[in-house]
């Protein structure tokens, strides 16, 4: 059978359009086509309803098995289109942002001597790539309760990858030569995104002191913003993006849906 074509923009009309990219990170690990839904627009209930079907025509032409998408959570509109199309939602995450970099100085007495925030090479994303498949239990496949722990497990580690190829700054946190953490950035103009940073489960104390470390290294890049996205669910995470004075500027649910819609209780997600 033939495989369509996926392109990266549905429109119907001005105010009706969805733009996608596909997650070949996801694809790696499924063995299946995966897809991204980055925007959904729409007025009102009958145009998403057109979109969503017309979206689904185009994602199973392009043989696809899985999508997802989040949408601000104060958006009844979208929440209720996407779960009459036959969406589950799957997790809830927060959008953050802190536009006072100026104003983190007070932070850098978290700071431990010792443990250094080097650039990552080979050897350094070798265990990178460990620390993200034991030790990171929250992430939009995580959370999704038809996704085994192991393939949500081989995505983070598989994602390394991704990152390198599309250029991000890979640090890893080295203490006494061994590597307990790692944090991932990527900056433009004077905005730092905040992509992945944590410590190993066997030195979560030292989690604390390597969130101080980035927020200085960004602000010696002459960065003035940061912002990044958090599981909800991650209340210790939350607490330390507090604890830095980040702002919560936006809850998003996130919908899953698998070709052919599932039906629960149904089977685990696998290739």
């Amino acid at each position: 059978m033939m495989t369509a074509e996926l392109t990266d923009r549905i429109e119907l009309d001005a105010g009706t359009w969805a733009t996608l990219r596909e997650t070949p990170w996801d694809a790696r690990v499924f063995g299946f086509r995966c897809v991204e839904i980055l925007e959904l627009a729409a007025t009102d209930a009958s145009s998403l309803g057109q979109l969503l079907a017309r979206l689904d025509a185009v994602l199973q032409a392009a043989n696809v098995h899985l999508a997802y998408t989040r949408v601000d959570g104060a958006v009844g509109l979208l929440k209720r289109g996407l779960q009459e199309a036959g969406f589950y939602f799957a997790e809830a995450s927060y959008r953050l942002s802190h536009r006072r970099l100026a104003l983190t100085t007070r932070f850098d007495q978290l700071i431990r001597p010792g443990p250094e925030l080097v650039a990552a090479g080979p050897q350094e994303l070798a265990v990178i790539r460990d620390i993200l498949q034991e030790d990171f239990d929250h992430g939009r496949l995580h959370e999704d309760p038809y996704v085994p722990r192991e393939r949500a497990g081989l995505r983070y580690r598989n994602w390394v990858d991704d990152l390198v190829a599309q250029h991000h700054e890979i640090y890893a946190y080295v203490l006494k030569g061994k590597v307990v953490g790692l944090h991932v950035q990527r900056c433009h103009g004077s905005i730092a995104d905040l992509v992945l940073t944590g410590v190993a489960r066997s030195h979560a104390l030292l989690g604390l002191p390597l969130w101080a470390q980035a927020i200085r290294l960004i602000r010696e890049q002459g960065m003035t913003e940061m912002h990044t996205v958090i599981s909800a669910a991650n209340l210790p995470i939350m607490n330390l993006y507090r604890h830095f004075d980040f702002s919560f500027d936006a809850l998003l649910c996130g919908y899953h849906k698998r070709y052919p819609p599932v039906r629960p209780p149904s089977t685990e997600l696998a290739s």
